[in-house]
């Protein structure tokens, strides 16, 4: 709905408060844009992580192994 001139939105005293509290800055204009490089850092717990799941995945594959060499001897 769009407001006619003659008419006046009503906005809380609070609300204004908030959005005056995320102005810009002064010094940044509204169209220049900033390059901003967000460089990944190599998280120790992600690493511990990934090298646990990559551990168990490794281990269901050898017990895998292991079974079906097992049967495939006990079935000989």
């Amino acid at each position: 709905m769009e407001l006619l001139s003659t008419e006046t939105a009503h906005v809380d005293a609070q609300s204004e408060e908030w959005f005056a509290s995320y102005a810009e800055p002064s010094n940044q204009s509204p169209n220049r844009h900033r390059r901003v490089h967000h460089h990944r850092r190599r998280d120790p717990r992600r690493q511990r992580h990934r090298l646990n799941t990559v551990m168990m995945v490794a281990s269901m594959v050898f017990v895998g192994a292991m079974t079906a060499c097992f049967y495939a001897v006990l079935t000989r």
